[in-house]
């Protein structure tokens, strides 16, 4: 600024609680970020501050609204409970495919896929409530995380552990007799043991561990291996999580583990077998229907890989008539 010249600036500053209520008056309704899944979170808050009126204790509330969840997705999880059946039943015949061709890689691939079309198996079937359930927990991380209301909202009142729902449980301290790196204010897994977090993966590795399929080959059982270390590191990870989130992680296991003990198991079916190795797939209306979207991309890429022989003989022809012209015009 030059001598003798004056500045002013104006600013308005907001002084009260995150309320989305509150905040709409005022126009500031964007200062709460939902995240990604914005209209699901703000659904999921709905619901949650419903189930409150009716019972007065979030930490309930929350376990409502996680039944009400998984109540929703019982068709799906009915499906990935029969897909896994289902997988049980074609783990013999797996395993004759695995023996025969064992150093065919191509041909085990195309054997396991034919069976799988011959018994009507999609193995992407049970990824299916994974992916609808993983929106609803982001949804409901943002909403927990966010949401005022529970902000000290105990769960279960008068007692301390647990009396903030929207940060860890903190059972006790324990940076008093662990390393700071590790323990302490700044550390890696703060200065309260959190009970929660490791209850929720506790019961994750045993629902994997009692209805996961057996493994039909050394990279599946490599890759159920992995997947409980992955556990252990998940401990780790979500060792600091608002305790209503482990609420949800908690319910939401033990449903699954209810829902595969005491709803009807289907009835096994006889698996076809494949006698010989497969021959290619051919592009009909049954088989677009029938084959997974995985078998279709193998399809294209095999036959790009080995062309049909008419293909073959055609391009080997227009090569030849190229080669003729080129012939002619030098003479």
């Amino acid at each position: 600024l030059q001598a003798d010249r004056s500045f002013k600036q104006s600013f308005k500053i907001f002084a009260g609680p995150k309320n989305p209520d509150v905040l709409e008056l005022y126009g500031l309704e964007e200062t709460i970020s939902y995240g990604w899944f914005a209209p699901i979170a703000k659904g999921l808050t709905w619901v949650l501050h419903f189930f409150y009126g009716i019972i007065g204790n979030y930490g309930i509330a929350i376990i409502c609204l996680t039944v009400l969840v998984r109540g929703c997705l019982l068709p799906f999880g009915r499906q990935q409970a029969m897909n896994a059946a289902r997988m049980q039943e074609l783990s013999p015949e797996i395993k004759k495919i695995n023996e025969k061709y064992k150093d065919d890689l191509t041909k085990r691939s195309e054997a396991q896929r034919e069976l799988f079309r011959k018994n009507n198996y999609n193995p992407l079937a049970g990824c299916l409530p994974m992916f609808l359930q993983l929106p609803i927990f982001v949804g409901l991380y943002r909403a927990l995380s966010v949401d005022i209301e529970l902000r000290l909202a105990p769960l279960i009142p008068g007692v301390q552990w647990c009396s903030n729902l929207a940060a860890p449980d903190q059972m006790f301290r324990w940076d008093g007799f662990m390393p700071a790196f590790f323990a302490g204010t700044n550390g890696f897994l703060g200065p309260y043991f959190n009970l929660l977090p490791l209850f929720s993966v506790g019961l994750m590795i045993v629902h994997q561990k009692l209805f996961a399929p057996p493994p039909t080959d050394e990279q599946q059982e490599m890759q159920m291996k992995m997947m409980k270390y992955m556990m252990v590191v998940f401990g780790f990870m979500f060792f600091r999580v608002p305790a209503g989130l482990c609420l949800y992680f908690i319910t939401s296991s033990l449903w699954a583990v209810g829902e595969r003990k005491l709803l009807p198991k289907p009835k096994p079916k006889a698996a076809k077998t494949v006698e010989t190795a497969p021959q290619k797939f051919t592009s009909t209306k049954r088989a677009s229907k029938e084959n997974s979207l995985l078998a279709k991309i193998q399809e294209a890429i095999d036959q790009k890989q080995n062309p049909q022989p008419q293909q073959a003989n055609g391009a080997a022809r227009k090569r030849e008539r190229d080669q003729q012209r080129k012939k002619k015009k030098k003479k």
